[in-house]
């Protein structure tokens, strides 16, 4: 009994401090912003490109043996290979990174087809007594009936060679790019006046024309892709101030008005002179540079905010929670989680937060029993003391609005 008349004097004092504490509350404004996905899902789609097919026509073998001589021919297997475009463009800010500008970068992938010119690979063995020049063997590339002409230097490796008795040996040649082969029906290839015997002083005794017809037509390939997006980021681009030459301090002095720029001021009750402290005795004060506005860098962000999906605000104040006897569990709402969270035990002083739209109460707890309160008087004025008696039986609000 003497407990709780301890607890219930303590209680009233507590109410009477509370009653001379200053009414005046001090209110908080935060804005909290939820924010449209940004991230693009991604795309399917089809991706094409022409694909040259290069056969014998059937008319020549690969293989010819004429003499002493056997050339064969080929076309160098044309392949496709996937690459991915990277196009990367700054996009909106990540809310969740600032300080960093963040760009979107786009993946699209795309088919290169190599050689980017026909190739042609001619295997010649020489069984001859004599060696066999190149340079004494014509080389003519027919597409549809016009020959074509080799660029400087195509020919210079096969004008070099030279086949000794007995040996093979094989030389690729540079035909004419893919795009003057695409609409092309019959690729002609001729090894014009080969020496193919000899006698016994190694003089020619006869010549002849190795020749192969290649169809030609190109195939477009279609394939199923995708083209995604990544995101990277960057810091934000900053420069030192040159105003304040990143100090963060306004160079340009300014009477202090305090002493009137006099650095000294005259106290009335003893009429001596002090030094002025908020200038050091200087009579000059400087104020935060109002280019970076005390920060000495510069900052030149790209992104731009993302668009806002919804905003609220909310406006708070310090509440002070007492009850009797002390030791309550207090609750109060995480509005960022809408979650309720203990904030401590009475007595505590904590932030809350309401809206226009929504208002959440505070939940106090006792040995099982609970109450739920807002932080208004009887006439709905906002109020920084709440105050509840568990020692009565049920609670009791004596400061706040009591929530059914």
């Amino acid at each position: 009994m003497e407990t709780k008349k301890h607890y219930y004097s303590a209680f009233i004092l507590i109410m009477f401090a509370l009653l001379f504490w200053s009414c005046a509350v001090q209110k908080f404004s935060r804005t909290d912003k939820t924010y449209y996905d940004i991230k693009k899902q991604s795309e399917n789609i089809t991706v094409s490109y022409k694909l040259p097919v290069i056969k014998a026509t059937g008319k020549t073998t690969q293989s010819q043996k004429k003499g002493g001589v056997t050339i064969s021919t080929e076309i160098v297997p044309f392949v496709a290979t996937r690459n991915v475009n990277r196009d990367k463009q700054v996009t909106y800010a990540d809310p969740t990174q600032p300080g960093y500008d963040n760009y979107e970068v786009s993946n699209t992938p795309y088919y290169t087809v190599t050689p980017e010119n026909i190739k042609f690979k001619i295997r010649i063995r020489n069984n001859e007594q004599v060696p066999l020049k190149l340079s004494d063997v014509g080389f003519a590339i027919i597409i549809d009936g016009t020959q074509w002409s080799f660029p400087t230097g195509y020919l210079d490796d096969w004008n070099k060679g030279l086949i000794l008795t007995g040996f093979d040996k094989e030389y690729t040649i540079n035909g004419p790019q893919l795009e003057g082969l695409y609409n092309a029906q019959v690729v002609y290839i001729l090894l014009n006046g080969v020496p193919v015997s000899y006698n016994e002083a190694g003089s020619v005794t006869k010549k002849s024309n190795f020749e192969w017809y290649f169809e030609c037509k190109a195939e477009t390939v279609s394939k199923d892709e995708q083209k995604t997006y990544t995101y990277e980021t960057a810091p934000i681009y900053q420069k030192k101030c040159p105003k304040c030459s990143g100090t963060g301090t306004d160079p340009q002095p300014y009477k202090c008005t305090y002493c009137d720029g006099k650095g000294y001021y005259v106290n009335s009750k003893d009429k001596k002179s002090y030094k002025c402290s908020t200038c050091g005795g200087s009579g000059v004060v400087h104020y935060k540079c109002p280019d970076c506005g005390g920060n000495g860098v510069l900052s030149y962000p790209k992104s731009t905010e993302a668009p806002v999906k919804n905003s609220i605000t909310w406006t708070g104040w310090k509440v002070n929670v007492t009850t009797n006897p002390p030791g309550a569990k207090v609750s109060m709402v995480n509005t960022r989680t809408g979650e309720y969270e203990s904030v401590g035990m009475s007595t505590v002083e904590a932030i809350w937060y309401s809206s226009t739209a929504k208002s959440y109460p505070i939940i106090i707890e006792y040995q099982g029993k609970s109450v739920k309160v807002l932080p208004y008087d009887k006439d709905g004025k906002e109020i920084s003391n709440v105050v509840v008696d568990f020692l009565s039986g049920p609670p009791i609000v004596r400061e706040g609005g009591k929530v059914d």
